[in-house]
């Protein structure tokens, strides 16, 4: 399920959870990158993202748990109005999904908690119901 280059790759990973991420995310993007124009891949802890879309997106996922010096980031990030660890994730999840689908623009986005993780899913089209394959209970959106 993995081109040569893939699997090559996958197999230079020293740290586990990495090649697993690696391996989940890319055999699953090659399954539904014939449905999809635009596939999105994030990762973080044992949750893997993939979404995709006929038109350009971008998705992140941060756990909202790790303490960071957020004054210090949101400022070297010119990100503004940062009062709060949540502010700063939401707007770093957001900065990173925007990235990823550079240099479309403008986008919307929509935010969803799965326990202590934010998802950030940005497109430039409003978004149909996700799908949360293997997922009991969906995330909430917020």
């Amino acid at each position: 399920m993995l081109s040569p280059a893939e699997a090559a790759k996958y197999k230079s990973f020293k740290r586990e959870i990495r090649a697993n991420q690696f391996l989940v995310a890319h055999a699953t993007a090659n399954k539904i990158k014939s449905k999809f124009k635009y596939i999105s891949i994030a990762h973080k802890d044992n949750f893997v993202i993939i979404a995709g879309s006929n038109m350009p997106l971008g998705a992140d996922i941060e756990n909202t748990k790790i303490a960071r010096d957020f004054h210090t980031m949101a400022k070297l990030m010119d990100f503004h109005g940062i009062k709060t660890l949540d502010d700063f994730y939401n707007a770093f999840t957001s900065y990173e999904a925007r990235y990823k689908m550079r240099p479309y623009e403008p986008a919307q986005e929509t935010f969803y908690k799965i326990k202590d993780h934010l998802i950030c899913i940005a497109s430039i089209e409003k978004f149909s119901t996700p799908t949360w394959d293997g997922i009991t209970a969906p995330p909430e959106q917020i």
